[in-house]
C-alpha cells in the first residue's frame, strides 16, 4: 500500500509540473508589455464594443447620482471593454467615472491609484482635459489625509488647464475644491472668497447642480464655525436644489449634514427625522458610508432624548456597518489594483494572449482532469488520516506566514528604505538658495513626506519581526511595540509583566509577539477605546497572555474575521487555549494560555 501512495504522489507531482509549465509558458507571453502608447488596438467587434462602451458610459453617468452599484456595475464594462481593445480614450472614461465613485464613496486610497493612472495616460496621450481632471482628484485625495500643499498645487494645476480650455463647469468645480481646501486649514475668508466666485460661475451657466453644492459647502463653513442657524439656511436651499434637479446622492448628503446640526441645535425631533430620510435615500443609492453617518446620527438623538432602547439599536447597526465599510473597501482596492493588473497585461500583441491564453486553458483542463482523479484517489485511501494531516498543514501554515512576515520586513528595511534614505540624501544634495519661494515650499513638502515616509517603513518592517525579540527577547520586543503604540495618543496603552525571567522557545515567542501585534491592531482600528492594558504572567507549567481594552465590545462574538481566525491558529500550533470575552460597551478581554517552553 505505501508503494502505491508514493506512486500516486510521484503522478500527481509530474501532473503539477506540468501544468506549472503550461501555465508559465502562457504568462510569459501574455507578459510581453509594448512601450509604445497607442490609441486602440481594434480586434474583432471593435465597432460593436465602441457603440456598448459609450451606452454603458452614459448609463454610468446618469446613476452616478441615483444608484451607486448599477453605477460601479457599467464603470466596470466600460474599463474592460476599453482594456479589451486597448482603447485608450475609453480607458480616460472609465478612469474618470470611476475616480469620481469612489471620491463620493470615500475610498481615497483608491482615488489616488486612479488619479496618478488618468495623469499618466492622458500625458502620453495629449489630452489635458482628463489631465485636469486627474489632477483634481488627486486634489481630493491629497486634502483628505490634511496634506495642504499638494491639495493645493494639483488644484492650481487643474484650474489652469480648466481656464486655458475654457470648461467652465469643470473650472467653477475646482474653484470650489480649492476653497474647501482653505475651509479645512480654517482659512475662511480666503475660502469664502472662492465659494462666491464658483457660485457666479455656476449662475452664470445657471447649473443648479453646481449651485446646491457651492451652498451645501458653505453651510458646512458654518458648521464648522459653530453658525448652525446659518449653516441649516444654506442646506436647506442646497436640499431644494438637488430634489429639483432629481440628485439623489446630493440629497442624501445633504439630509446628513442637516440631521447633524439639528442634533448640534438640541433639535432631536428634526434630527430624527432628517436622519430617518438620509437612512432612507442612503439604501436606495447603496452607500455604506452615508448609511453609517446616518445610523451614528440617529443613535446620538435617540440617546438624547433618553431613548435608550432605540439607541442602542442604531449604535450596534453602526458598528456593523463600520465594519462593511472596511470589508468593502479593502473589497474595492483588490477590484481596482486587478483592474490595473490586467490593464498592464493587455499591453501585449491581442493575438499572442488569445493564443497564449487557449494554450493555457487546455493544458489547465488537461492537468486538472488529472489532478481531479488523482485527488479523488488519495481521498479514497487516506480519509481516515484527515484530521492529523489537517494538524501538519496549519503548522506549515503558521511557519510560512513567520517566514513570509522575515521576508517581507527585510525587504521593507533594506530594498524600500534605502531607496528612501537615498533619495532623501538626493534631496539633501539640491541647493534651496537657487529655488524661488514657491519651489523652496515644494521642496520641503516633498523633503517632509519623504522623511515621513522613511519613519513609516521602518516602523512597519520593526513591528513585522523586530530586532529586538530575536536579540533579547520577548519582553523587550513588547516594551518596544507598546511604546511605540503609545505615540499614537488616541488610546494609552499599558503592559504588564509577572515572572518571565527567562528566554522561551523561539516559536513562542513569535507567536505571542504576532498575537499581541494582531490584537492591539483591532484595539486600533475597531474598539473605539481609550485604555488597552496588555498582561503576560509566567505560572509553574503555562505562560498567560491577556489583553483587554474599555471599548465597545465585540457587536456579534460569532462573526469573526480573519484576524481572530490566524490567532486562534497560533494558539492551536502551541497546544494552547483561548477565551474571548465581550460586553457592549465594556470593552474585549481576551484570554490566552499556552505550555511554558523555556530555553536552557
Amino acid at each position: 500500500m505505501n508503494e502505491f501512495y508514493k506512486l500516486v504522489l510521484l503522478f500527481s507531482l509530474g501532473c503539477i509540473l506540468s501544468f506549472s509549465q503550461c501555465t508559465s509558458t502562457g504568462q510569459g507571453n501574455g507578459a510581453k508589455r509594448s512601450t509604445e502608447v497607442v490609441e486602440s488596438k481594434p480586434q474583432e467587434g471593435f465597432a460593436e464594443d465602441t457603440v456598448l462602451i459609450r451606452k454603458y458610459h452614459k448609463l454610468a453617468s446618469e446613476y452616478l447620482f441615483q444608484d451607486a452599484e448599477k453605477s460601479m456595475f457599467y464603470s466596470k464594462h466600460v474599463l474592460r471593454l476599453s482594456q479589451k481593445h486597448q482603447w485608450a480614450k475609453g480607458k480616460l472614461l472609465a478612469y474618470n467615472l470611476l475616480s469620481t465613485y469612489y471620491l463620493l464613496d470615500g475610498s481615497y486610497d483608491v482615488l489616488r491609484e486612479l488619479s496618478n493612472e488618468t495623469i499618466t495616460l492622458s500625458k502620453q496621450l495629449n489630452m489635458p482635459m482628463f489631465t485636469a481632471h486627474g489632477k483634481r482628484f488627486l486634489g481630493e485625495s491629497y486634502s483628505e489625509y490634511r496634506q495642504w500643499d499638494s491639495s493645493r498645487i494639483n488644484y492650481e494645476h487643474a484650474i489652469q488647464i480648466f481656464t486655458q480650455l475654457k470648461a467652465d463647469s469643470s473650472l467653477a468645480l475646482s474653484i470650489e475644491n480649492l476653497g474647501n481646501c482653505y475651509r479645512e486649514k480654517s482659512r475662511y475668508d480666503v475660502a469664502m472668497k472662492l465659494y462666491n466666485q464658483s457660485y457666479k460661475m455656476f449662475d452664470k451657466m445657471n447649473s443648479d447642480w453646481g449651485r446646491a453644492t457651492v451652498l451645501q459647502s458653505i453651510g458646512y463653513m458654518n458648521v464648522r464655525t459653530a453658525n448652525y442657524a446659518v449653516a441649516e439656511k444654506y442646506f436647506l436651499q442646497s436640499i431644494a436644489l438637488f430634489r429639483k434637479i432629481q440628485n439623489r446622492y446630493g440629497e442624501l448628503n445633504c439630509l446628513n449634514d442637516l440631521s447633524n446640526i439639528y442634533y448640534y441645535q438640541k433639535k432631536y425631533d428634526k434630527s430624527i427625522e432628517a436622519g430617518l430620510r438620509a437612512l432612507t435615500y442612503s439604501k436606495i443609492y447603496h452607500s455604506t458610508q452615508q448609511t453609517n453617518w446616518a445610523l451614528v446620527t440617529l443613535s446620538r438623538s435617540y440617546k438624547a432624548k433618553e431613548m435608550y432602547d432605540v439607541a442602542l439599536n442604531y449604535s450596534q447597526a453602526v458598528n456593523y456597518t463600520r465594519r462593511m465599510i472596511h470589508d468593502e473597501t479593502i473589497k474595492r482596492q483588490y477590484t481596482m489594483y486587478q483592474l490595473m493588473y490586467d490593464n498592464e497585461l493587455m499591453d501585449s500583441e491581442i493575438q499572442q494572449k488569445i493564443i497564449s491564453e487557449q494554450r493555457t486553458v487546455q493544458r489547465f483542463l488537461i492537468g486538472f482532469s488529472c489532478l481531479v482523479i488523482l485527488f479523488a484517489i488519495f481521498l479514497w485511501f487516506n480519509n481516515k488520516k484527515l484530521r492529523r494531516k489537517n494538524a501538519e498543514i496549519q503548522a506549515a501554515l503558521i511557519e510560512g506566514q513567520t517566514i513570509e512576515r522575515k521576508r517581507v520586513a527585510a525587504e521593507l528595511h533594506d530594498h524600500l528604505g534605502g531607496t528612501l534614505a537615498s533619495l532623501n540624501w538626493y534631496l539633501y544634495g539640491i541647493d534651496k538658495k537657487v529655488l524661488s519661494a514657491e519651489e523652496q515650499k515644494i521642496y520641503e513638502s516633498v523633503h517632509q513626506m519623504v522623511g515621513a515616509a522613511y519613519k513609516e517603513v521602518r516602523s512597519l518592517s520593526h513591528n513585522l519581526m523586530p530586532a529586538e525579540l530575536e536579540e533579547h527577547g520577548l519582553i523587550m520586543a513588547l516594551q518596544r511595540l507598546i511604546s511605540k503604540l503609545n505615540e499614537n495618543k488616541n488610546i494609552a496603552f499599558t503592559f504588564n509583566q509577572k515572572g518571565m525571567n527567562n528566554r522561551l522557545n523561539n516559536k513562542i515567542e513569535f507567536e505571542l509577539y504576532s498575537i499581541v501585534l494582531e490584537l492591539t491592531n483591532n484595539i486600533i482600528k475597531h474598539s473605539g477605546a481609550t485604555e488597552a492594558t496588555v498582561d503576560l504572567t509566567e505560572n509553574l507549567k503555562t505562560i498567560v497572555l491577556v489583553v483587554s481594552d474599555n471599548g465597545t465590545g465585540m457587536i456579534e462574538p460569532s462573526r469573526q474575521g480573519v484576524g481572530l481566525r490566524n490567532i486562534k491558529s497560533r494558539v492551536e500550533s502551541l497546544h494552547g487555549k483561548i477565551q474571548i470575552h465581550s460586553e457592549d460597551q465594556n470593552g474585549i478581554r481576551v484570554e490566552i494560555e499556552i505550555p511554558k517552553v523555556i530555553i536552557k
